[in-house]
C-alpha cells in the first residue's frame, strides 16, 4: 500500500510495540516530514492514532510523552 493511499483513509491506526522501533517513532512523531521517515506524513493526517509501549516511546521528548495515555499511572 503507497503513503498516497494509506493518506487517504478516514482513519489510520498504528500499533508500534518494542525498542527497536524507538528511533523511528522518534523521527516520525518528532522530526520533520521527510522520505527518509516515510511514517513521518502522518503528521499530517487528520485523524491518526499511534498506540505505542514504553520501549517503542522510549526515546520521546516529555513533551510528546505528554500527549500519550499511560494506563500504569492511575
Amino acid at each position: 500500500m503507497s503513503v498516497t493511499q494509506i493518506m487517504k483513509s478516514r482513519t489510520i491506526l498504528c500499533v508500534v510495540p518494542d525498542a527497536r522501533k524507538a528511533q523511528a517513532v522518534h523521527a516520525c512523531l518528532e522530526g520533520d516530514v521527510s522520505p527518509m521517515a516515510p511514517a513521518s506524513i502522518l503528521q499530517r493526517h487528520p485523524d491518526t492514532t499511534v498506540y505505542l509501549d514504553r520501549l517503542s516511546a522510549a526515546r520521546l521528548s516529555p513533551a510528546t510523552r505528554g500527549v500519550v495515555r499511560d494506563d500504569e499511572r492511575s
